[in-house]
Formats: structure tokens, C-alpha cells, sequence
């Protein structure tokens, strides 16, 4: 894991869950997370100024960020992130803004009374309609020149991108890219209490289609390269199984109390 990495954190798109197990991959002396310190603000500003000999000892940089920021680090970057289907990400996101008083977006919605439809059609934010070519092309124009862009950075800069609805075999698909060991999780920051797609209305299915056109087009486009990718994948089945068996073993609480005692014991 010598070559410096950056996870672009894309909203919605099982993000917080991938963070947890890049926590444990990589040493936090090594690492710089951009957060929000406010409700508006992230850190950025804090990593950008900092000294060159400090920003230069971070190899792996994660956290909400557009394309750009491999040219802040020492002989540049590539970057991972994972794609989500807009329908999917879109309602997820909703109903996330919602249980977040402290999300931007929060009191926009309670103050009009926005729903789903409303959310979608009226408010202009870089995190909601073709956020995910808006951020990884790094730039705000026509959709057609933000989805070129965006093929040619993940052409030229991008090592890897997974598809959340392909988490597991996203995960063993770069186990084997980058010799992790096994990439185990507990699901961090799921959306709760939020209607599933079938219970969505046609309309708002139409447009939420409609102001995330691109986003449809680059995740057929990723996800059909995807697929192949998973060709070369020796023994998919097992590993898929095994990282199942192990994410079980993680999440019982029992197991991780017993792992809990046993570490503190060889420390």
C-alpha cells in the first residue's frame, strides 16, 4: 500500500461503511479525513494549507470531495469511489437530509414542506441531481461535457470504481487490486424509515430520472465494466461467502466482546 489514495466519498453511496474499513487498512498517522466542522463547512481549507511536510506523510486522504485534490498530494493520487444507482441514492438521500437537523439541506425541507418530488425538482445542490458526475469530472457544466469529463478522470485517475449494489464483490474486487487483507464491515449511516422505490410515485420516479440523466448514463456505462472486471475475479463465489461468514462473525456483538478482551490482553 505504498501508493498514496483517495477515497471520494460520494453521498449516499455506502461511503461511512468503506471509511470503517479503510480506518482499519491504513495507519491514522498516515491518513487525513475531510469532515464537516459545521453544518456548511468542511475541513478542506485544513488540509489544503498545510505544511508540505506534513501533507506529504498522508497516503490515504477520504471524505466528501470533488476531483482535484490528488494535485495537493506528493507525486499525485488515484482515486477510489463507489457508484450508486441515481433512483436509489436519491430517495436515500431524502430521507437522510430528514433524520439530519444539522445537514444544510434540513431546514430547506422542513420549511417549505418539501417532499420527495419537491426536494428533487426545486432545490439546486452539487450533493443532490448529478452529483456523482458532478463531483468525479471536478467541474458545473452541461451534462453531456460533466459525463465526458467524468469517464476521462476515471479513465486517467481513478484505479477503481465499485457499485454500491455490488458492495461485497466491490470490496473483494479491490482486496485483490490492492493485497488488503479481508475487508469485513459492520453497514455504518443506513437510511432509516425511508420508502422503498416501489412505494415512490411514477412522478417523482420521472423526475428524479430527468435531473439525473448523466448520473443514469455514467452508472450503465461503470456498471456494464463492472460486470467484466468480476470475470477475473478466481473463485468469486467462496470469497463472496467467506466475507459473508466474516461481516456475521463481526456484527454479533458476543464475538467482538470476546475479540475486545483477547486484544487487550496481548497489548
Amino acid at each position: 500500500m505504498n501508493d498514496n489514495l483517495i477515497f471520494m466519498h460520494l453521498p449516499k453511496n455506502g461511503g461511512t461503511t468503506f471509511h470503517s474499513i479503510l480506518n482499519r487498512l491504513y495507519p491514522k498517522k498516515n491518513t487525513f479525513t475531510i469532515q464537516s466542522v459545521t453544518n456548511i463547512k468542511t475541513n478542506r481549507d485544513e488540509f489544503i494549507k498545510m505544511k508540505s511536510t506534513e501533507r506529504n506523510k498522508i497516503n490515504l486522504l477520504k471524505g466528501h470531495m470533488p476531483f482535484g485534490f490528488h494535485e495537493y498530494m506528493k507525486n499525485g493520487a488515484k482515486y477510489v469511489t463507489f457508484l450508486r444507482k441515481p433512483e436509489d441514492r436519491i430517495i436515500s438521500f431524502y430521507y437522510y437530509v430528514l433524520r439530519k437537523p444539522k445537514n444544510k439541506l434540513y431546514n430547506r425541507i422542513i420549511n417549505s414542506n418539501m417532499d420527495l418530488y419537491d426536494f428533487v425538482t426545486q432545490v439546486e445542490s452539487h450533493d443532490l441531481n448529478n452529483c456523482q458526475v458532478r463531483w468525479i469530472s471536478g467541474i458545473d457544466d452541461k451534462e453531456e461535457f460533466m459525463l465526458e469529463k467524468a469517464l476521462e478522470n476515471i479513465e486517467n485517475h481513478f484505479s477503481f470504481v465499485g457499485i454500491t449494489e455490488l458492495y461485497n464483490e466491490s470490496l473483494i474486487a479491490l482486496q485483490k487490486k490492492y493485497n488488503w487483507s479481508m475487508p469485513y464491515y459492520e453497514v455504518k449511516n443506513k437510511t432509516k424509515n425511508r420508502k422503498e422505490k416501489k412505494e415512490i410515485d411514477q412522478k417523482t420516479i420521472d423526475a428524479i430520472n430527468h435531473y439525473n440523466n448523466a448520473d443514469i448514463q455514467l452508472y450503465k456505462i461503470i456498471y456494464d465494466r463492472f460486470l467484466k472486471q468480476l470475470d477475473s475475479i478466481d473463485n468469486l463465489s467462496f470469497k463472496l461467502y467467506k466475507l459473508s461468514l466474516t461481516n456475521k462473525l463481526y456484527t454479533n456483538k458476543q464475538t467482538r466482546k470476546i475479540i475486545g478482551s483477547f486484544k487487550k490482553r496481548i497489548k
